[in-house]
């Protein structure tokens, strides 16, 4: 029998992040995330009632507070 590696790619998941659990995520209160998200123009999506920050864009933001700070 021929034993060959497989190699599975993990499939990309599209996580959303309402705005609350991103706030909390990031340690800011509700009211001050929403102002770095229109000071940052972090983009949301809104479907149905609710927003949502993919979980991408949270990282990608997350990062680039890293490096002003550093």
């Amino acid at each position: 029998m021929n034993s060959q590696s497989v190699e599975v790619k993990p499939k990309k998941q599209k996580m959303f992040l309402d705005i609350p659990a991103a706030a909390d995520m990031a340690g800011f209160s509700l009211r001050h995330f929403r102002r770095i998200i229109e000071e940052d123009c972090i983009p949301i999506v809104q479907i149905g009632r609710k927003f949502f920050i993919l979980g991408r864009d949270f990282s990608s933001w997350e990062s680039s507070k890293k490096a002003r700070r550093a």
